[in-house]
């Protein structure tokens, strides 16, 4: 029974640090509009109805990291070692699930509310789980990689920079909204073309926490090859910038991509200035997290700007002033 309690000690704290990384959300410049839309709803008497789609959009996201199981945070080969018997194994399989954050919530649900809903939760949770077991995997077994490959002297950094962004949370949100946009601009039978630009400002509000994180994700190894290529930081960024932007328009070119293009190279501008103070650390498959002071001007510059080239097209080019002034004062980050 030691060695499982020990186990089970030891899978409690991985958890308690995982879970952790959550509360980054506040930090997020997504999570922050839906927290400005709900304030300023409240302010002037309203019930905050109008965010609701969008708490709904990032709750479901999260299930996915949430719902994985905790034994899975061990890796394989050091479980393999364990000096357990079958019936341990078992105990700890059965006990280990009660570590499970959708344990907690579907508790709440049905002592809040009904045992219907906690059931729908549950089997939501695992098809989501399912469905990534089906998408990691073929039928043989073997891993499916995301194969993003591009040629010339930069194109290996400009390739990690679009997978980086397919391993976090926001770029998710932004292709919902995108094919939410897609779906309302062809199978509508009367859109509303001012929505095109709302919808691109919220694809490019939802990657512009990655704007202040381009080197978030990158491993003190990955730092370390940069510095050591016979070339200055500045084309790397540029490299990294170009990837971030490409997928920007991409997802926004059926909407508004002039819109998304600017709020893109302001979110690009302030985080360059973010960037330049301090490395901030993300993790993969979480909503990245920023500084409150970068996402609000983020938020507000970006979409200020990008409304404003609607009727004035010279505004953009204050858009480019800022892309261009952050992009001087960048420091390479430390690793």
């Amino acid at each position: 029974m030691q060695p499982v309690l020990a186990i089970l000690r030891a899978v409690a704290r991985v958890m308690r640090r995982d879970v952790g990384t959550f509360f980054g959300l506040k930090v997020n410049n997504f999570f922050l509009f839906v927290m400005l839309l709900i304030w300023g709803n409240l302010v002037s008497g309203l019930p905050p109805r109008s965010a609701y789609p969008f708490l709904l959009l990032v709750s479901f996201l999260l299930l996915f990291p949430l719902s994985s199981d905790p034994l899975a945070k061990i890796p394989p080969l050091r479980r393999a070692l364990w000096p357990l018997d079958l019936q341990q194994r078992a105990g700890l399989r059965l006990t280990s699930a009660a570590l499970s954050p959708v344990v907690w919530i579907t508790a709440a649900l049905l002592l809040r509310t009904s045992a219907s809903l906690a059931l729908a939760f549950v089997g939501l949770a695992i098809a989501m789980q399912v469905l990534l077991a089906v998408l990691r995997t073929t039928s043989a077994g073997a891993t499916i990689p995301i194969r993003i490959a591009f040629p010339g002297k930069f194109g290996p950094i400009a390739a990690a920079t679009l997978r980086q962004l397919f391993s976090v949370l926001d770029t998710y949100i932004a292709i919902i909204i995108a094919i939410s946009g897609i779906i309302y601009r062809f199978a509508y039978k009367f859109p509303d073309p001012a929505a095109y630009t709302i919808l691109s400002l919220l694809i490019a509000l939802a990657l512009s926490t990655y704007a202040q994180n381009l080197f978030g994700l990158e491993r003190e190894s990955a730092l370390t090859r940069y510095n050591l290529l016979p070339t200055d930081w500045y084309p790397i960024l540029l490299t990294k910038d170009a990837a971030y932007l490409g997928l920007l328009i991409a997802l926004t070119s059926p909407l508004d991509p002039f819109s998304g293009i600017t709020f893109g190279l302001s979110a690009l501008g302030i985080g360059h200035f973010s960037e330049a103070r301090r490395r901030s650390a993300q993790y993969l498959w979480r909503f990245l997290t920023g500084k409150l002071v970068y996402g609000v001007l983020q938020v507000a510059v970006g979409a200020g700007l990008a409304v404003g080239t609607k009727n004035h097209l010279w505004i953009a080019l204050i858009s480019i002033a800022s892309y261009i002034a952050g992009t001087m004062v960048f420091a390479r980050p430390e690793n």
